[in-house]
């Protein structure tokens, strides 16, 4: 019998620095603990279990899953990079996806980008040049706060690359054009093919900086090598992505005209291959749990529920289970069930809302009960 040890793994450093973004990018993959008997749980010693439960609650944490919605996404941004390797006289397209709070939007772009990542450093090496000066630096990720300025974009961009421009006064002394043009460089020295800006509707389109932005991120998406990947909450009810638009709407439709758009949905229990991918979804976290007393299928029975209690919000979801397998392992109990769940509180929106669908979702069961009754009774009345 062998039990996985805790990884502790890098240091934890923010994505939108380069140092950070290559620890998450080559981190080797986490090793999922053995599942052990119960006799096998009771034999450990009191250092083995405490080994042996940390391993467990760190694989929980980080367990990822790729939905359906998730793959097409997937291949829609892989076409979008494989086609934007024109010559530098061709515009490149862009991409964003618009999905509401919490459905996993920043994890999807960031482990595309994880991925991209890995394919470049395989195809082109770890660095550009023969002396090692030139560090290969396939991904730039940033993101957005507060209220972005042209300036406030570049220094982002800059410190990413840990560029001195970013350093004390120097980058006050700096034209924004400098700053503009410095940022460019570093995309391009860097041989960078994928910047990835998160939280794009901290940008506003009512405001003149947000304006300015928005053309900015457009210059830089023209006159680089460069494919941008943005990700936001609401682009088109914000008025990031759009048509049909007037005065400056017409200018800020048409700077986005070359985005393709791709959306993450809420999960939905109203038709039958909504309820057969939700469950697929459970089924699959089933099979990442690390739990003595864990069975197949132990979260697919409870499928309303979790539905319920999450509304379908995959980010939710992943709460609950995490939290419901933290408490699993600490007090011996072993397994997820609604007893367990039910003393788990989470997000206030899925709180806020969990009464009033599982009410709903009640009533629909009652209602197809007794539509099956009706059939069945009219079945027999006609034999007869």
């Amino acid at each position: 019998m062998t039990t996985t040890q805790p990884q502790a793994g890098p240091r934890q450093r923010s994505l939108s620095t380069y140092e950070g973004w290559n620890d998450f990018a080559e981190r080797p993959p986490r090793t999922r603990p053995d599942t052990l008997s119960p006799e096998q749980l009771a034999a450990l010693s009191t250092q083995e279990r405490v080994e042996y439960d940390l391993a467990r609650r760190q694989w929980h944490a980080n367990i990822l899953l790729r939905t359906r919605q998730v793959q097409e996404i997937e291949l829609q941004l892989g076409d979008i990079l494989d086609s934007n390797l024109q010559d530098a006289d061709r515009v490149k397209s862009a991409a964003a996806i618009d999905a509401p709070p919490a459905l996993g939007k920043s994890t999807v772009v960031n482990n595309f980008g994880r991925v991209f990542h890995q394919q470049r450093i395989a195809e082109a090496g770890e660095w550009l040049d023969q002396d090692r000066d030139v560090r290969h630096l396939p991904v730039c990720h940033v993101t957005l706060t507060g209220r972005p300025t042209i300036k406030g974009l570049h220094m982002m961009i800059l410190g990413f690359y840990a560029h001195p421009a970013t350093a004390g006064i120097l980058h006050r002394s700096m034209a924004g054009r400098d700053l503009a043009r410095a940022a460019a460089e570093c995309i391009e020295r860097h041989d960078t093919r994928l910047v990835i800006v998160d939280d794009l509707h901290f940008l506003r389109m009512n405001t003149r900086d947000g304006v300015e932005v928005a053309n900015q991120l457009k210059w830089l998406s023209n006159e680089y090598n460069a494919t941008f990947l943005f990700a936001g909450v609401a682009l088109r009810k914000r008025g990031l992505v759009g048509e049909g638009q007037t005065g400056e709407g017409a200018a800020m439709a048409q700077t986005f005209r070359r985005w393709t758009v791709l959306s993450l949905e809420p999960f939905t229990l109203t038709h039958k291959r909504g309820r057969d991918e939700w469950d697929r979804l459970l089924f699959g976290i089933d099979q990442a749990l690390v739990l003595t007393d864990g069975r197949d299928g132990m979260l697919v029975d409870l499928s309303r529920y979790l539905f319920a209690r999450t509304t379908g919000n995959i980010g939710s979801l992943m709460d609950l289970i995490r939290r419901g397998a933290s408490r699993a392992i600490r007090t011996g109990r072993e397994r997820i069930d609604r007893e367990l769940l039910d003393d788990i509180r989470i997000d206030e929106g899925a709180e806020t809302e969990r009464r009033e669908l599982e009410a709903k979702l009640e009533r629909q069961i009652r209602n197809q009960r007794a539509g099956r009754r009706r059939k069945n009774q009219d079945g027999e009345a006609a034999a007869a």
